[in-house]
């Protein structure tokens, strides 16, 4: 059966190759992203600044003009910084978590009202770093804490209206981007804690999302699927 899906964050990376391949299957898929719309594309695309409250809500105007509901959001769009603690500065915090966490924040916000009719599911990205507690990692792992537990509220408070929250805490997506914007070195040294090591396919993580979207899942909210298993 096709859903709604909306996904931030996709005109590059995971969530452009996440947006793709879920509009190939035949579900309708909305994508937002600061940049200009990729091309050749096979969904919707909307340009939206999750950070900027009056961008999401034109944003979510224009998809209730065009969609009939929502079924399943994807908080992806975020910013990464890799950088020791005393050579962070305070606006590579505040940078950060305004689109990792209030970005998030404020997208299923707006999400969750065009939920509350028939429910729906929630799934934010987050990382194995909040696990790992990765050297570097202090404002962006520190972002992704954040945001699993604003899963977990939102998951207590969202229950009643039969829409569930989730996290996905990914280790290195191949292709996407991820891995590719690191060093060799920092790559090797963040997998080499994990029991499963190796580079996730998009696949994975699809399958994930349509897992926790589904009526199979209906009674699993405000959790945490971390991939590859920290050691």
């Amino acid at each position: 059966m096709s859903r709604t899906v909306l996904i931030t964050g996709a005109s590059r990376g995971l969530g452009l190759r996440l947006a793709a391949e879920m509009a190939v299957r035949g579900d309708v898929v909305f994508g937002c992203g600061r940049s200009k719309a990729p091309a050749d594309i096979s969904f919707r695309y909307i340009e939206a600044d999750v950070r900027d409250e009056k961008s999401v809500k034109a944003l979510f105007s224009t998809l209730r003009k065009e969609a009939d509901g929502l079924d399943v959001l994807i908080n992806n769009a975020g910013l990464a910084d890799a950088k020791s603690l005393l050579l962070s500065r305070a606006e590579d915090f505040a940078g950060i978590f305004a689109a990792n966490v209030t970005g998030a924040a404020i997208m299923s916000r707006e999400a969750a009202k065009m939920m509350k009719r028939r429910g729906g599911a929630i799934i934010n990205i987050s990382s194995i770093h909040v696990p790992l507690a990765s050297v570097g990692s202090g404002a962006y792992g520190a972002s992704k804490a954040a945001l699993e537990q604003l899963s977990r509220v939102m998951a207590h408070e969202l229950a009643s209206d039969s829409i569930s929250v989730n996290s996905l805490g990914l280790s290195y997506v191949e292709g996407a981007g991820m891995a590719e914007a690191q060093s060799k070195k920092a790559v090797e040294a963040a997998s080499s804690r994990l029991a499963r090591p190796g580079l996730i396919a998009v696949d994975e993580v699809l399958h994930a999302v349509d897992f926790l979207s589904s009526p199979a899942a209906r009674n699993i909210t405000g959790e945490t699927l971390y991939f590859g298993g920290p050691l």
